[in-house]
């Protein structure tokens, strides 16, 4: 859970979910159905362990990546790989993710091994893939750049500048926004409007739905354009990265 979840759920926020407007998250780990304002929600495996329970709760409002995070790298079992192909193969509508490189955790030539067999397998299996990245751009961006992907990327809580942000570009890349403290990063302001997303990267649906709004309406501020309008695109390209996945 994230500071901004845990500072709505001691109630310092006002309720500004605007009214008729349903949200979607694409990016979270809640192990259950979203909240009532969110129509739709993508949850991310972070371990093996994980990935058996999403297969199981997956529908039409749930979708669901399976993926090892890079901070639990250590907790992979010898198989995983296989494992994973495996499930991917049995589920057409599943996901990879969340995956990736983070400088300020351990082990990162590890993390790199990782990220690249995981990101080999979401190419392989035509599969939309859900990033992390801490401090790695570099390393993330010269391993895409040896494949050149042409599967939708998914950079979560993008918090890279714009040269980042031009370099992804090249490539099939979702720029996913959520709360950073009180404000947006300053790159929704530019991002293409089709391939914005938002996400509450929350593990429980209690304060969903404030933070998807809240998220939505600071985008919209920083582009100066309307908020339902801005929602309304956020969800088209909600639902092109989940109609690519089936």
């Amino acid at each position: 859970m994230n500071k901004y979840t845990k500072t709505l759920l001691q109630g310092r926020t006002h309720h500004i979910i605007l009214q008729g407007m349903k949200y979607t998250d694409a990016h979270c780990h809640i192990f259950s159905a979203p909240a009532d304002n969110v129509a739709a929600q993508v949850c991310n495996a972070t371990t093996v362990a994980d990935w058996e329970k999403l297969v199981q709760i997956a529908d039409d409002r749930t979708h669901v990546c399976i993926g090892i995070h890079p901070w639990h790298i250590d907790s992979a079992v010898p198989d995983w790989a296989e494992q994973m192909c495996k499930i991917l193969s049995s589920n057409p509508h599943i996901m990879v993710g969340e995956i990736g490189i983070d400088k300020y955790h351990p082990n990162i030539d590890r993390q790199i091994e990782f990220f690249a067999y995981q990101i080999e397998i979401a190419i392989k299996m035509n599969r939309p893939a859900h990033l992390h990245c801490v401090g790695a751009w570099d390393k993330v961006l010269h391993i895409l750049k040896d494949r050149r992907p042409r599967i939708p990327i998914i950079a979560h809580a993008f918090g890279g500048n714009t040269a980042i942000m031009t370099a992804l570009a090249e490539y099939n890349t979702y720029f996913s926004y959520g709360m950073r403290g009180d404000h947006i990063a300053d790159t929704a302001k530019i991002a293409p409007v089709d391939k914005i997303l938002v996400e509450s990267d929350s593990d429980t649906p209690s304060a969903q739905a404030e933070i998807l709004a809240t998220a939505t309406r600071e985008i919209a501020k920083l582009r100066e354009c309307d908020a339902h309008e801005l929602n309304e695109q956020i969800n088209k390209n909600f639902t092109g990265v989940i109609n690519y996945a089936r």
